[in-house]
């Protein structure tokens, strides 16, 4: 006989797929796995993505490194929050972008 004691992992049916507020992706995922943010949200997050924003959290990976929710979280808002007129100008979406990069 066998025993298990392994938690069953969640997971997020549907993928970010850009077309959607970035928020209600971020609420949904919060809801799924837990109400308190975990060291390995961080590397969950990447199987929630469809395959231009998994390009974008692969580069954050290489090139910042990833390691804390709330960064990658306030990251992730930044860039795909564009499309629903967070900024009035593209100037000042690459000014905040650029602050917190």
């Amino acid at each position: 006989m066998r025993l298990r004691f392994r938690i069953a992992q969640m997971q997020l049916a549907d993928k970010y797929d850009r077309w959607d507020d970035p928020r209600i992706h971020l609420a949904k995922y919060s809801k799924v796995y837990g109400e308190e943010p975990q060291p390995e949200w961080v590397h969950l997050f990447y199987h929630t993505l469809d395959v231009i924003s998994m390009n974008w959290y692969t580069e954050m990976e290489l090139y910042h490194g990833t390691s804390e929710w709330d960064i990658l979280r306030e990251r992730f808002l930044l860039i795909f929050m564009f499309k629903y007129h967070l900024w009035d100008t593209v100037d000042n979406a690459l000014q905040a972008v650029k602050k917190h990069a």
